[in-house]
């Protein structure tokens, strides 16, 4: 399952996975597991510095999170496509963060 690169996934993307995110539980752990190790790919020393300044956890840790809320909020329907590109589209000095979906 492909995530997004820098400009995030278009609207069709986002339905495809989506679906398969609400449809497929099983497929949770191995999205935010992708999705974590994609985030820490694309963060420079002083951006993992800077999360772990601002989240008070590990970078790594941190980058999970986000994953994780961002793919549980999906699978309950509370991250819609516009959630997400209202986030996505965010400045990162800005972004808030996803509240925490079971």
């Amino acid at each position: 399952m492909a995530l997004a690169d820098e400009s995030g996934w278009n609207e069709e993307t986002f339905g495809y996975y989506s679906s398969i995110i609400r449809q497929l539980p099983e497929t949770h752990s191995r999205l935010i597991d992708g999705c974590a190790k994609d985030g820490m790919a694309k963060m420079d020393a002083e951006t993992k510095a800077q999360t772990e300044r601002d989240t008070s956890m590990s970078a790594d840790e941190a980058a999970r999170d986000v994953c994780r809320r961002m793919i549980k909020g999906i699978a309950s329907g509370a991250v819609t496509y516009e959630v997400y590109r209202k986030w996505l589209d965010t400045p990162d000095d800005e972004k808030v963060r996803f509240p925490d979906y079971q």
